[in-house]
């Protein structure tokens, strides 16, 4: 069982048939590209894709976890029922997208790309002040105390 994502589909020449895919409502709703809504459409009718949304609970724990690594902000909900359904099934996970790519290893979820070269190396990240050197919460981007722009780095890498 695999679960795809919007840059996972968009990115690749997958047509369904291989395994059992699937698909949040989320994600169908994030895709604009004709080519990739034609695809997907056709994935479905003929029952090679399915849709499925995560329950609530599986939904918490990729927040909880995108917040431990600081990807948060990085994540759009449909990024986030991705994790959640990865979380609820043990699938999977089809994506280009190295945040999902961070979470899904921190919680060691399997995930594969399609056109890119996945992650080197799984980080936590916080935000600096380049201004003052101040630490601060991911939810921040602006320096409470000088008015920075906040710059994003790795504060600790684990080899996946």
């Amino acid at each position: 069982m695999k679960i795809l994502d919007a840059c996972g589909i968009l990115h690749s020449d997958l047509d369904f048939s291989a395994e059992d895919y699937y698909i949040t409502n989320s994600v169908i709703a994030e895709i604009i590209n004709e080519t990739a809504k034609v695809m997907v459409d056709n994935g479905i009718r003929r029952g090679n894709l399915k849709i499925r949304d995560p329950k609530a609970e599986y939904i918490k724990k990729a927040k909880d976890a995108a917040k431990k690594t600081g990807d948060a902000s990085k994540l759009s909900d449909a990024d986030l029922d991705v994790l959640a359904l990865a979380i609820e099934s043990g699938a999977e996970i089809i994506s280009d997208d190295y945040a999902i790519q961070n979470v899904a290893a921190s919680l060691r979820l399997k995930y594969q790309t399609t056109a890119k070269e996945g992650i080197q190396k799984e980080y936590v990240w916080e935000k600096i002040c380049p201004g003052c050197g101040l630490k601060h919460s991911p939810n921040y981007d602006i320096c409470e105390v000088c008015g920075s722009k906040l710059k994003r780095v790795g504060k600790k890498a684990v080899k996946t």
